[in-house]
């Protein structure tokens, strides 16, 4: 580990200038063509052979080991958030209204790292690494990791294991947590419509008055999980918009809301959509309203593969420390990694992006979260041990 450790600050310094002029440089999500276009560059730059364009801007970089064995996929994310970003760096954004709020720009410095670290291992290397740069991580229902899988990325060769990192600031720098089995949400979202009939707010008898009709949805759609979920269960329902109304008084005819879904406990995939259309029609019949939903089934749960689960753990603890592997539970985050780990036994594991003096934690999508890029060479350390001893050459 400490010719490991030796490679990582040789590179450190090129792999942080390369995350901040990303930070500075952020592209949304299926419009990530300069970052993929630098991250190709480095690639080549490492000596791997390289696929551009893959499911829109994704890139693929392959190194060979020079023993046959496994295939493993490593994967990053390269899109940010449509945020105005208040942090106050040095390398704050220059992209009015766009930010790495989510750490992307992170994932990817890491992976260029390791792909550049590991480079120098080929020796050491039975069978092959698959770096995958993704796009649109952030664009639900329709994500990029379904895009490149349709593209080929877990074939040509089948794909034997799958590992991805995400930032935490819930974590300290030093830190990875890992839980086993479902770690993240089921992440759907929705649209909701109530017509209703406008009129003059002096009399409202002779209208429909829809946002009255909306305002018990809203309300209602909570007894949904305190009364139709099982206790022991998770799900949450949440409206965060909603239009509607002309003037201080008309008797409103149309609201329109938006929400999201997180399901953290399987069984509730569809059983959710039905509950809530029930509570909305029953709802607007009563107020002689009528009620629209579009739901839009989004990224299913990341599930963390028992068996590999456990052998993270154990190279882990082994290679960065007992003390810094973390149990975590699952969370209600949104993740479309979980695409491939449906497909292929895999591990998402959570990496601590906060200085263990912070005086404030601030959450991911945070205008003023700021990422310590300490956790760059950690993330580093972590994917290359665990590449290496997962693809060692077998006596």
């Amino acid at each position: 580990m400490k010719e490991l450790d030796k490679q990582i600050s040789e590179v450190l310094e090129h792999i942080i200038s390369i995350r901040r002029y990303i930070h500075q440089n952020p592209e949304l999500g299926y419009e990530e063509k300069a970052t993929s276009k630098l991250v190709a560059q480095e690639l080549k730059s490492s000596g791997l052979a390289v696929q551009e364009g893959v499911g829109g801007y994704g890139v693929v970089g392959i190194l060979e080991g020079n023993h046959p064995g496994k295939i493993l996929l490593l994967r990053a994310d390269m899109d940010a958030l449509p945020i105005e970003e208040e942090t106050g760096l040095s390398f704050s954004s220059k992209i009015p209204g766009i930010m790495h709020a989510c750490g992307h720009d992170i994932h990817t410095a890491i992976l260029l790292g390791v792909a550049r670290v590991l480079s120098k291992y080929k020796d050491f290397i039975a069978g092959q690494i698959k770096f995958v740069f993704q796009p649109a991580e952030e664009c639900s229902p329709q994500g990029g990791a379904q895009k490149m899988i349709k593209e080929g990325i877990l074939e040509n060769p089948d794909v034997d294991y799958a590992l991805a990192l995400h930032v935490w600031p819930q974590l300290y720098v030093g830190e990875i947590g890992l839980c086993s089995g479902p770690c993240s949400a089921k992440s759907d979202r929705f649209f909701l419509k109530v017509t209703g009939k406008s009129g003059h707010a002096s009399a409202p008898h002779q209208g429909i008055d829809a946002l009255v009709a909306a305002a018990d949805i809203i309300s209602s759609m909570q007894t949904i999980v305190s009364r139709r979920v099982d206790p022991k269960d998770s799900i949450v329902i949440s409206i965060g918009k909603i239009t509607g109304g002309q003037r201080y008084n008309v008797i409103c005819d149309k609201v329109e809301m938006e929400g999201t879904v997180r399901i953290m406990t399987p069984g509730y995939e569809d059983e959710i959509m039905k509950y809530m259309n029930q509570v909305g029609q029953g709802i607007v019949q009563a107020h002689g309203a009528s009620f629209e939903m579009n739901y839009l089934k989004g990224y299913p749960m990341v599930i963390n593969d028992a068996c590999l689960t456990q052998k993270v753990k154990e190279i882990l603890t082994e290679k960065i420390g007992e003390d810094a592997v973390k149990n975590i539970s699952q969370d209600t985050s949104g993740e479309d990694f979980s695409f491939i780990s449906q497909k292929v036994p895999s591990v998402y594991m959570k990496l601590g992006s906060s200085p263990k003096d912070a005086k404030e934690v601030l959450p991911l999508h945070n205008s003023r979260v700021i990422f310590d890029e300490g956790c760059i060479p950690f993330g580093i350390k972590a994917l290359a041990a665990l590449s290496l001893e997962l693809l060692q050459q077998e006596e």
